[in-house]
């Protein structure tokens, strides 16, 4: 399974999945910075979850079903693997990607924010990132299946319609955890202390108790494995049998 991650990897090098994942960071906190010098961190995180990440993660994993059908599956069906565990692989290259993505966010609000006012502290920010990473992997598989059906464009437009309704309508609800969509923005608010909509959160707010992230992120983790197991057997099925 690390060979194909890793041979996973080396295909997206030069390519536009990988200038997103450092490019869509860095430029979701240049607008921040340029929108709110002395709040850049809550700018660029609200920004980042909202907008930007949703459509990051649309670009990535649709863009893997596609490439692959473009080619009639030729990079998967001549490989000796079982077709499932090949999806597998690229879910997990992407899981990599995802994560170095919100690490990279993290550095570069935390870098600016060092020379500006520091508003979130470092460790408040790697945790509300590593909870954006953790609650939004298991779009990575839905999306690839929701792209395999609809194609492009199409599954682009649905994550990131349904992320935006999601984090505006959702994630202050009590019944949020629901919704996997809207999970991601309800966690990160004890962290980041911004509400879906950039407002700050009130002291004494509920939106800033912890104890709801834990069962919240079970559900969004038991929910990726899920994804990740039907998104390589539905995928895997239209190539080789033998998986």
């Amino acid at each position: 399974m690390f060979g194909i991650v890793r041979s996973e990897l080396l295909k997206m090098r030069h390519s536009f999945s990988m200038k997103l994942m450092f490019g869509a960071p860095l430029a979701t906190v240049l607008v921040g910075f340029l929108l709110s010098s002395h709040a850049v961190q809550y700018s660029a995180y609200n920004w980042w979850y909202t907008m930007l990440l949703p459509v990051v993660i649309a670009l990535w994993a649709a863009g893997a079903v596609i490439r692959e059908k473009n080619t009639g599956l030729q990079n998967i069906v001549c490989l000796p693997f079982p077709s499932a565990k090949i999806w597998i692989g690229k879910g997990l290259a992407l899981t990599a990607v995802l994560f170095i993505s919100n690490l990279l966010m993290w550095l570069f609000t935390t870098g600016i924010a060092s020379f500006t006012t520091m508003n979130i502290s470092p460790l408040d920010s790697i945790i509300g990132c590593m909870l954006l990473f953790l609650t939004c992997l298991w779009q990575l598989p839905f999306v690839m299946l929701i792209a395999s059906k609809t194609g492009y464009l199409p599954s682009v437009l649905i994550t990131f319609v349904a992320n935006i309704v999601s984090s505006a309508i959702g994630a202050e609800k009590t019944w949020f955890f629901l919704n996997p969509y809207a999970i991601p923005a309800r966690v990160v608010c004890p962290f980041f202390k911004i509400r879906p909509n950039g407002l700050p959160i009130e002291d004494g707010s509920p939106l800033l108790a912890v104890e709801h992230i834990f069962p919240a992120l079970a559900i969004s983790l038991a929910l990726a494995a899920a994804a990740f197991w039907i998104c390589s057997k539905l995928l895997g099925s239209g190539g080789k049998s033998n998986g």
